[in-house]
């Protein structure tokens, strides 16, 4: 007896289960591209608070800083009011009261802004994660106008003192007297070298004219100080900050 394979016949796929194989096929690839997207969403968010926490610490660090200079810029604005009285009085000052009214004048206002952040920032694009579109302008003006406007003046006033002020000291004060601790100024005996009223007018003049640069800069302190003042209150708000 011969024996028969029987062959059996497999029924074709129609279009509904191709379809069916395709939606799920297209609903897997899809669903991973909106947990990859949701993960990187997630990833950016951490990293905007991240920077936004950096640059609130930044922005805190100036604001100090700049109230300390607003400070020394005021301070000596008082003082160089006192040595212009006692300088331009009928009466001819005493060297050693010339000497304890001008030492005071001898004040570095060199910047000192943390910047690092937001250069960090600027450099490698990270800027795009700040979300807020009023926080991204504000904190471009805070350190690309106001910041460098407000130590537009230190270079002139470096200037002022190593080509005016320094030649006048050199010439007419005592190194020792200079470099004497700060509570002994008023208890040295000062000798101004070579003085006569032509040379006190030489130093009200340089004194003077440095003055003024130091009250400018003193004006050009108050705009980065109020801006840093509304960051700092933004960026606290924005990412829910303390």
């Amino acid at each position: 007896m011969e024996v028969h394979a029987h062959t059996h016949s497999h029924g074709k796929k129609n279009w509904k289960t191709y379809f069916w194989e395709f939606l799920m096929l297209f609903l897997a690839v899809f669903c991973g591209f909106l947990a990859e997207n949701q993960r990187e969403h997630i990833v950016e968010n951490q990293r905007e608070k991240k920077f936004a926490s950096r640059l609130l610490s930044d922005i805190r660090e100036d604001s100090v800083f700049l109230q300390m200079r607003i400070h020394q810029l005021q301070d000596r604005k008082n003082v160089h009011a006192q040595f212009l009285k006692i300088m331009t009085d009928p009466v001819k000052t005493t060297d050693s009261a010339l000497m304890i009214n001008f030492v005071p004048l001898l004040k570095s206002f060199n910047p000192e802004f943390t910047t690092a952040t937001y250069n960090l920032m600027k450099a490698s694009g990270s800027l795009r994660y700040i979300q807020n579109d009023d926080l991204t302008t504000a904190l471009q003006k805070y350190y690309e106008i106001l910041l460098p406007r407000s130590s537009y003046d230190v270079e002139g006033l470096e200037k002022i003192f190593t080509e005016y002020i320094v030649p006048y000291m050199t010439k007419h004060f005592r190194f020792q007297d200079l470099n004497a601790p700060d509570d002994s100024l008023l208890h040295i005996k000062h000798i101004i070298l070579n003085r006569t009223s032509e040379s006190d007018q030489e130093l009200i003049n340089i004194m003077g004219v440095y003055g003024a640069r130091c009250d400018n800069l003193l004006d050009l302190q108050m705009s980065p100080m109020k801006k840093a003042v509304e960051l700092i209150d933004l960026i606290k708000k924005e990412y829910h900050l303390n």
